[in-house]
């Protein structure tokens, strides 16, 4: 089975009335405003059924962490010569505009992803306008994703006979079936709760707090949350002083908002400072 079959099969299925592209990104990571794009492929279905397809390794202007290279098997080497996103973006947005969106996760990652990109190279977003067919959601609103349904899926139904849902002893035993079913099951998976914890939740070695509300940015302070994520401290301070008045107000953690008021106070840290003391 190859893509334009499957593609053609899609808009059997579909009524177009514009261009459907079905897009992947990979990327040095999944913090949007610091992470950057190394790789995309779209399939662009049109109206009339005819498929097309494009792809570009696209150099990143940064490191790839290890720890991404692992994922997605694309190293540094391999995007040295290839076009960065500013490069790329004229054919990309010729793809994209006046196109509705397609792909699995599109809407959460890939789409934002590929907006903060075009702001940091001042091209307007040709997605703005389209709309998202995304299999995620469509996964997630049809598969439920109840204690209940674990249990259906990973047959161990039997095993909780009688059980009483949201009875919170009923739903520890459940838990612990569904667990037990999907650790003997999944032979691949790590077998200690620390290995696992990292699989499910892995570290970012770019985090500064253990929540990753900061982060390191070119070894220098920033926020790694919401619209501001991937602006220094330093230049938050100069442009936008009520930004951090907020965190400091805030819910943060106290290590947040003492690195904070240090910035407000003009004192910015870095990590080669860190990492010496």
């Amino acid at each position: 089975m190859n893509i334009e079959h499957v593609a053609r099969d899609l808009a059997s299925h579909l009524v177009l009335t514009r261009p459907l592209v079905c897009i992947d990104l990979e990327a040095t990571g999944v913090m949007l405003g610091r992470d950057r794009i190394v790789q995309i492929a779209t399939a662009t279905i049109l109206p009339n059924g005819l498929v097309t397809l494009w792809e570009s390794l696209v150099n990143p202007e940064m490191p790839i962490p290890a720890e991404t290279t692992a994922v997605h098997g694309i190293t540094d080497a391999m995007v040295t010569t290839a076009p960065t996103f500013a490069q790329v973006a004229p054919t990309l947005s010729a793809l994209l505009l006046g196109s509705d969106l397609a792909g699995y996760n599109v809407e959460r990652f890939d789409r934002r992803l590929l907006g903060a990109e075009y702001r940091r190279v001042s091209v307007p977003d040709p997605t703005v306008e389209a709309r998202c067919l995304d299999a995620y959601l469509i996964f997630a609103r049809r598969e439920p994703r109840s204690l209940d349904a674990a249990l259906r899926f990973y047959g161990v139904e039997d095993q909780v006979a009688g059980r009483r849902a949201h009875e919170a002893a009923s739903d520890v035993e459940a838990a612990l079936a569904v667990l037990t079913a999907q650790v003997k099951g999944y032979t691949d998976l790590p077998k200690s709760v620390e290995a696992i914890y990292e699989w499910l939740v892995p570290v970012d070695p770019n985090r500064i707090d253990a929540d990753g509300k900061l982060v390191w940015v070119n070894g220098v302070a920033a926020v790694g949350f919401g619209a501001q994520a991937g602006r220094t401290l330093q230049a938050l301070a100069a442009t936008d002083r009520g930004f951090l008045e907020w965190i400091v107000r805030k819910d943060f953690s106290d290590e947040v908002k003492a690195i904070v008021r240090d910035a407000l106070a003009g004192k910015f840290h870095t990590r080669a400072e860190v990492q010496r003391t």
